[in-house]
C-alpha cells in the first residue's frame, strides 16, 4: 500500500520541453548500477535525464544550477546525508520534487521523510519498474507516494511506549546521535557549547529515560533507530554554504 493524494494519473507535458519530455530530472545516487538502472528508467518515462551525480555537493550544485521538475536522491551518500540534501532543496526550491530511493528504512529516517516533506519514498529492496513508475508519476502529478515500509515503521516506533520519539525531547535526541558515534562527553560538550559535566549529565539522563544502562547499548540503539549510521562514523559534515 502507499500513501497517495488523489489527482489525474497523467503527468502532463510541460510546454517548451523539447521531444515531448514530461520534466527534467536529476539522479543523484552513488550505485552506478543504480543510477544507470534509474536513468534508463527515467527515459523511458519520458524524462529529460541529467548524468547521474554521486554525492551530495555534486548534487546539490546540479540541482541548483538546472533547477529540475524532479529529483531521485539515494539517502545514503559518500559526502553527506541525503535527508540534509532533500531538506535544503525542499527549503530552496520548492518547486522540484524529491522522491527518495533508498535501503535505509529504519524508524529515525522514515520519520524525518515525513517531517522534511519528501515527496516520496521507495524502498530500494522493493525496486520493480513499475513502482519507481508509480512512485515518479505520482510526484510529478503533485501527490505524496510512499512505499509501505513507511507507515509501517513510523507507527510502530510511536506505539513503542520507551521509543526515543515518546520519551527524549529533540536536544537529547541530537545528543543520542552523538553518542551513537561513539562522541566522548568532552566532545559533546564542545559541539554543543555546554560544560563535559552537563553533557555526562544529560548521558545519563537519556540512558534512564530509554532503560539502557551502558555506552555501547546506547551506541547500538542509535545505529539500529538511524539516528546514526554506521557508514557515516567519523564523516564530516558537508559546508552547504561552500556550494551556494
Amino acid at each position: 500500500m502507499t500513501k497517495h493524494v488523489k489527482a489525474s494519473d497523467t503527468t502532463p507535458v510541460r510546454e517548451g520541453r523539447a521531444g515531448g519530455f514530461i520534466g527534467r530530472a536529476v539522479i543523484v545516487e552513488d550505485q552506478r548500477m543504480f543510477a544507470e538502472f534509474l536513468q534508463f528508467h527515467c527515459r523511458d518515462l519520458r524524462l529529460d535525464v541529467l548524468p547521474p551525480v554521486a554525492g551530495y555537493q555534486a548534487g546539490l550544485e546540479v540541482i541548483r544550477r538546472h533547477k529540475p521538475d524532479l529529483v531521485l536522491l539515494d539517502l545514503s551518500l559518500p559526502d553527506g546525508d541525503g535527508l540534509d540534501l532533500a531538506r535544503l532543496v525542499i527549503d530552496e526550491q520548492p518547486r522540484v520534487k524529491v522522491l527518495a530511493i533508498s535501503s535505509h528504512h529504519d524508524p529515525w529516517t522514515m520519520l524525518q521523510v515525513q517531517r522534511i516533506g519528501i515527496h516520496g519514498f521507495v524502498d530500494k529492496s522493493d525496486q520493480r519498474p513499475d513502482v519507481v513508475s508509480d512512485a515518479v508519476h505520482a510526484v510529478l502529478a503533485g501527490r505524496v507516494y510512499y512505499t509501505q515500509i513507511v507507515n509501517q515503521s513510523s507507527a510502530a516506533i510511536r506505539r513503542d511506549p520507551k521509543s526515543f520519539i515518546r520519551v527524549l525531547s529533540d536536544y537529547e535526541t541530537r545528543i543520542l546521535a552523538m553518542i551513537g558515534e561513539s562522541k566522548t562527553d568532552e566532545e559533546i560538550a564542545a559541539a554543543l557549547n555546554i560544560s563535559p559535566a552537563t553533557g555526562q549529565s544529560r548521558r545519563r539522563d537519556i540512558m534512564r529515560k530509554l532503560d539502557i544502562h551502558s555506552t555501547p547499548k546506547l551506541i547500538h540503539y542509535a545505529i539500529v533507530n538511524g539516528l546514526t549510521r554506521a557508514e557515516q562514523l567519523g564523516r564530516r559534515k558537508p559546508d552547504e554554504g561552500a556550494a551556494r
